[in-house]
């Protein structure tokens, strides 16, 4: 069993894109299922309550390329009694990075089956109450605006020249 909070951490692009193996970490709010199913997803899929809300952690392995282009077309997640939800990623490396969400596995590479520890605590703490938002980059307020054609200088498509009288 591997403990997730003793791997290393992704902390920049060049480690994402040098790691042979990828660890995604997140946590999944299934508190809108009915609450026969999010029992049963606390019994059997490692699901959670936090602050009266349950949650399940989602943990996706994968080479870099192909975690980040199958996160960013989305993962269906299927459960029994017809319970699915539907879990995206933008695709941005550094967002991932940021939220601390990726890890190295690199070597646990061959291993038939890699399982998890449950570490709720660590989860709880690293994915829910340790929660920052994505600083959204700054706009430049003295940024001189790019220069729009003048007029006359392009033809306009889908007008004839009128004729001379």
């Amino acid at each position: 069993m591997i403990r997730i909070s003793t791997l290393p951490l992704i902390e920049d692009d060049t480690q994402f894109y040098a790691a042979k193996l990828i660890l995604l970490v997140d946590v999944l709010y299934i508190g809108d299922a009915p609450r026969q199913m999010r029992e049963y997803i606390k019994a059997s899929h490692g699901g959670f309550v936090f602050e009266k809300k349950t949650y399940m952690p989602i943990t996706l392995t994968g080479h870099p390329e192909s975690l980040l282009a199958n996160a960013e077309k989305g993962i269906h997640f299927k459960f029994d009694r017809g319970f699915e939800n539907v879990y995206t990623l933008n695709g941005n490396v550094d967002y991932a990075i940021w939220h601390k969400r990726l890890y190295d596995l690199s070597a646990y590479i061959g291993q038939q089956q890699i399982a998890f520890e449950q570490e709720v605590d660590f989860i709880i703490q690293r994915y829910l109450t340790g929660y920052r938002e994505y600083p959204k980059a700054p706009g430049k307020l003295l940024e001189v605006p790019q220069s729009t054609p003048a007029i006359g200088t392009r033809a306009m498509r889908g007008f004839k020249p009128l004729a001379k009288r």
